[in-house]
């Protein structure tokens, strides 16, 4: 059943990290229609917004597309699972509100592959005109910003002893990773606000719809791009049963991150020719770096017996837990409004790298942990958390179609651990995590190996854990990269090659990985962007 047709100036395919900043941006030229389109519903959840939520909703099928890899050659043939946001703020609206901004050198690079005006001192300044920093504003950090972000709680005998370990390794303590420096052991950052999570949702897209220029539709899934010789006119989306159309005068935007971009620009017949005669496509545009370059952060994880009762086990408790929600209900704070990572670290896998490859996270518990209640409910075993991602790695992986039906998840395969660098760099991750543990700090807290059981001993044991339980930290990109070379998919200004009417901004653009939790990468890029569509001249570079 086909619906009604309508136009606009501009169709912005996603309501996620990079869309919501888009749409904000867009709109403020009053004289300007826009149409944003996202698949899943919206964002009225309580456990959406409040911080300790993000345990309930981070695997729900209601707000995640739930994706998962093909089987794995170097993870023993498992399939990796890829969490991604299917609601108003996309993944922004599901994540560990994690704010990293990657290291200066992930911006420096940008020149060298054609981004002429995306070094670091040219992102600096929109990174601060973005935020509203707790601690003030200074020369890398702003202070009145949409976006508020605050560092992690101090008053967890474990985030001391985190850093006090650390600097048993020779590490500083680190009051501001995003500032002048990266290196070392600090608070974690996070995007929260007067007890809510405060993702690009409330902090941009909430007050664009508030303009009457904006136009949102929830539910509404776009099956294909209409094309009229190579210029974009508009899409076609399904929404309640009706197949709708609607049309673009100057651009339609795709905004659906990594994996679901690449997937529509194939669908509409734009990627390599050869796959998309594979499954039944006819090529329209033949641009082969379409889902080409897929990177991601690794993971592994090991977890440790804990000595004493942790504070989240104490609130985890059924009748604490109810007062805590009740609390953060109506008084926006306590353990229901707070995140409990204890600290993260970023650190060298190798003396002789010039910027630091693995980031360290360190919480009280597991992904096991659960409420509780005596007699009712036994609670989880009190443990503490290390995970060891790898920031910079050398393997590339792929988004394909399985068929033309825009219903089927697209086909991902990461090819983790393809490089030998990649396993030597989460080999050094695992001793350095065990490292840690043995340090004056954090053993004090510790009784002994949890997962894996015992410490293992020699590179073999090492890589055998690595493959069999290494995971992602959930920071797909690269799949419709930004460049100047022939598997470039958009051009410096994001218009992808080969077509009129149509850009792309959301991670998939990213063209190397970020060294850190992407969210704040990608929201810059989508600022910065959204300048570029509107034809307005970039704020002046920093002087650092």
């Amino acid at each position: 059943m086909s619906g009604p047709q309508s136009t606009f100036d501009y169709i912005i395919v996603g309501a996620g990290s990079a869309g919501s900043v888009l749409t904000n941006r867009l709109s403020e030229d009053r004289d300007a229609k826009i149409l944003l389109l996202e698949a899943g519903r919206h964002d009225r959840s309580l456990l959406l917004s409040m911080p300790l939520g993000v345990a309930k909703v981070f695997r729900d099928p209601r707000y995640n597309w739930s994706y998962q890899s093909e089987p794995e050659h170097f993870l023993d043939g498992r399939r990796i699972e890829h969490s991604r946001g299917k609601t108003i703020g996309g993944s922004s609206a599901i994540n560990a509100m994690a704010y990293v901004r990657g290291h200066r050198a992930d911006y420096d690079r940008l020149p060298q592959l054609g981004l002429k005006g995306w070094s670091y001192a040219d992102v600096l300044p929109y990174f601060k005109r973005l935020e509203s920093y707790e601690a003030g504003e200074n020369s890398y950090r702003g202070s009145d910003g949409p976006w508020h972000v605050r560092r992690g709680p101090y008053h967890f005998e474990l985030f001391d002893a985190f850093r006090e370990a650390g600097q048993h390794l020779g590490y500083p303590k680190n009051e501001d990773y995003n500032g002048a420096d990266q290196v070392g052991f600090a608070a974690h950052q996070h995007t929260i606000h007067r007890g809510r999570r405060w993702g690009n949702a409330a902090a941009f897209l909430h007050p664009a719809l508030r303009r009457k220029n904006v136009r949102l539709e929830t539910s509404a899934h776009v099956t294909r791009l209409l094309l009229e010789g190579d210029r974009v006119v508009g899409l076609e989306y399904s929404q309640g049963g009706r197949v709708l159309k609607a049309y673009a005068a100057r651009d339609v935007i795709l905004a659906g991150g990594a994996f679901n971009s690449p997937h529509l620009l194939m669908l509409s017949g734009i990627g390599p020719a050869e796959k998309l005669k594979n499954v039944g496509i006819k090529p329209i545009v033949d641009l082969p770096g379409v889902g080409q370059n897929l990177w991601d952060h690794p993971m592994i994880t090991t977890v440790w017996s804990r000595i004493g009762e942790s504070y989240i086990h104490r609130n985890l408790r059924y009748d604490r837990l109810a007062r805590s929600i009740l609390k953060g209900i109506f008084l926006r704070r306590g353990f229901a409004c707070e995140h409990y990572s204890s600290g993260t670290a970023f650190v060298f896998s190798d003396k002789e790298h010039e910027i630091p490859d693995l980031q360290l996270f360190c919480r009280d518990g597991t992904i096991a942990m659960h409420e509780w209640f005596p007699l009712i409910r036994k609670p989880a075993p009190q443990a503490i958390s290390i995970n060891c991602a790898h920031l910079r790695p050398e393997s590339r992986g792929e988004v394909d179609l399985i068929s033309a039906d825009p219903r089927r998840a697209p086909r991902i395969v990461n090819n983790f651990l393809s490089s030998e660098a990649d396993r030597r760099a989460l080999r050094q991750g695992y001793k350095t995590m065990c490292d840690l543990a043995r340090s004056p700090g954090l053993k004090e807290l510790l009784a002994g190996a949890f997962w894996p059981s015992a410490q293992l001993e020699g590179d073999q044991e090492i890589d055998s854990f690595i493959r069999s339980s290494m995971q992602t930290v959930y920071h797909p990109g690269g799949t419709c990269k930004i460049g100047t070379d022939s598997m470039s998919v958009v051009d410096i200004e994001f218009r992808v090659n080969g077509t009129q009417g149509l850009r792309v901004i959301d991670a998939s653009v990213l063209p190397l990985p970020i060294g850190g939790n992407i969210n704040a990468a990608v929201t810059v890029f989508a600022d910065k962007a959204s300048d570029l569509v509107r034809g307005l001249p970039g704020l002046s570079r920093a002087e650092i």
